[in-house]
């Protein structure tokens, strides 16, 4: 092996690769396999003590006694006095998590991703720290919180951009309230006790299949102080609030008004938007429109409110699906809506129809568009997504 390694000279090879070469190499293997490297030469013995990257996953041990024992020898012998640029950590075991979580800490780790296990959704260790200066990145996957574990930890991370929280549910009130925050995703989750969010300097915000309960009286989601955002996509697949739930958020709307780029997409009836279009202010940033079905109820109530609120508009997609959620299409309408006055959609040149080939409400958005951009010299309604050929003109 000597001797192939090194050739005629009969030097190690391993010799000739620089520090920042192994270091990087090393940053791309799992700790197990990082460790295990040592002996590769004399010079290795001691690299993956200082990697700048971890990547623990208790998937790549024998069991959980073996990823303990890993844990408790190797953890304690990693440069604590090297800076970390991140950790990527994925075990149900949160006590020892915590000893992985809060080293990382220890050595100003900017970039965390701490996933628990799909099949089971874990709890977090009390002693688990996140408060950082040096944080700039967050992902939390598969978690249940307590109270007072996480949400008060986001103003102790002054230097945090993004957040992404995935398949995480608590059952007490949450806040995201923070002036660093620019990329917020937050999918699968669950709120059990009101969610609010106050960002001022958030650009970009994601809310896909994210349920939301309100305690009684009080509002159950709340979006404050986004003065800054530009792409906002909010996507409901059940019930955003259950059926025979008290009171919403009729200011919802307020809270994406600064978008250039908005994405609303729910079925019939959906109680987080409906609720809102009393109130809905006027988009005077938005350039980019995504709508799904709810969009569609009341006569097209719903979508005839937004595009008069949005003089700016530019672009238009309009998402139908197949499925609609029975809870909310057996709905009563909130309020009693009157009829939108005429108006103008000066500015907008592209429309886009997504729905399937026999879907009868492709012919009433052709109906409604014609009616409101007379005053458009050239409108492209695009069909790639549509196989239904469109209406003729005596149909209108």
């Amino acid at each position: 092996m000597a001797s192939a390694a090194g050739g005629a000279s009969g030097k190690d090879w391993f010799d000739c690769l620089p520090d920042d070469l192994v270091h990087h190499v090393l940053s791309f293997l799992p700790a197990l396999d990082a460790v295990r490297t040592s002996v590769l030469s004399r010079r290795w013995r001691d690299f993956w003590v200082s990697m700048p990257r971890l990547n623990v996953d208790v998937g790549d041990f024998r069991d959980d006694g073996q990823f303990e024992n890993f844990t408790v020898h190797a953890l304690p012998l990693l440069d604590s006095s090297v800076p970390l640029r991140s950790l990527r950590l994925r075990s149900s075991l949160h006590y020892l998590s915590a000893l992985w979580v809060n080293h990382a800490v220890k050595r100003k780790v900017a970039v965390l991703e701490y996933s628990g296990r799909a099949e089971l959704c874990s709890s977090v260790d009390a002693s688990l720290s996140l408060a950082s200066s040096y944080l700039t990145k967050v992902v939390l996957k598969h978690f249940d919180f307590d109270y007072g574990q996480f949400w008060p930890l986001i103003d102790a991370c002054p230097a945090l951009e993004n957040l992404e929280l995935l398949d995480v549910w608590t059952f007490y009130s949450v806040t995201i309230s923070s002036s660093s925050l620019k990329h917020l995703r937050i999918v699968s989750c669950l709120f059990y006790n009101g969610f609010r969010i106050n960002a001022p300097n958030l650009l970009t915000m994601c809310l896909d299949d994210v349920n939301v309960n309100g305690p009684l009286g009080h509002d159950s989601l709340v979006l404050e102080n986004l003065s800054s955002l530009m792409t906002a996509s909010v996507s409901v697949y059940h019930c955003f609030y259950p059926k025979h739930y008290v009171k919403t958020e009729l200011h919802f709307f307020h809270g994406l008004s600064h978008a250039r780029n908005l994405k609303l997409i729910a079925p019939l009836y959906e109680a987080l938007f409906e609720e809102g279009l009393p109130t809905c202010p006027v988009f005077n940033n938005l350039k980019c429109l995504v709508l799904g079905d709810w969009c569609m109820a009341f006569d097209l109530y719903p979508l005839r409110c937004i595009l008069r609120q949005s003089p700016m508009l530019e672009e238009l997609c309009v998402e139908l699906g197949e499925e609609e959620c029975e809870n909310c299409k057996n709905r009563k309408p909130a309020f009693s809506y009157g009829e939108i006055s005429p108006f103008w959609c000066d500015r907008l040149k592209t429309v886009k129809i997504k729905c399937t080939e026999h879907d009868e409400r492709f012919v009433a958005l052709l109906q409604l568009f014609c009616k409101i951009l007379v005053c458009i010299e050239e409108v492209d309604i695009d069909r790639q997504w549509v196989s239904a050929q469109p209406p003729d003109s005596s149909e209108l």
